[in-house]
């Protein structure tokens, strides 16, 4: 478990790639339900009914695996697809885990250096992801956090759209 933890630390430094994780069924689904758990805890700690975390979630989680299998079949690729999903998975729990504490800092101060802290975590899961990309596709990292900058916009709009804030 160690060395795992590890290597999430790594690939969100950029320091590993996907190809680094075991090729795992089991390790993607724990990653696919350690990322569930904590994208429900984020969308409940800023003020989502628990069902509807659930529900974004999973929706979040499927558009990403599918997009991702898409992707990598179209591009003949489909052999880096448990490695690829299960390095998003984990480094979106990492990450998840650290802007747990400045969701809730920020929605108990109303704090605007916790929102430039959020929003630093939220770049640096881009780049992460970019870098991610960049080693699934074999391409810059340019084109990877373009890339990843492209779909987090489009996953957020459509999210926004499905499951609309209410009042």
């Amino acid at each position: 478990m160690k060395a795992l933890i590890s290597a999430t630390i790594d690939l969100c430094l950029l320091r590993r790639s996907p190809q680094d994780l075991p090729a795992s069924t089991v390790l993607l689904w724990l990653a696919a339900m350690l990322n569930l758990l904590t994208g429900v805890l984020m969308l409940m700690d800023a003020d989502s009914n628990p069902l509807k975390a659930v529900g974004q979630t999973l929706f979040e989680l499927a558009l990403m695996v599918s997009a991702l299998y898409a992707a990598l079949l179209l591009n003949g690729r489909l052999e880096r697809f448990i490695q690829a999903a299960t390095a998003l998975m984990l480094c979106g729990v990492l990450l998840g885990m650290l802007a747990l504490p400045l969701i809730a800092w920020g929605k108990q101060n109303q704090s605007a250096e916790a929102g430039i802290l959020f929003l630093l975590v939220f770049g640096w899961g881009v780049v992460v992801i970019g870098h991610i990309l960049r080693h699934t596709f074999e391409f810059s990292l340019n084109v990877g956090i373009a890339i990843a900058l492209l779909y987090t916009l489009l996953a957020g709009t459509l999210v926004a759209l499905i499951f609309p804030v209410t009042a």
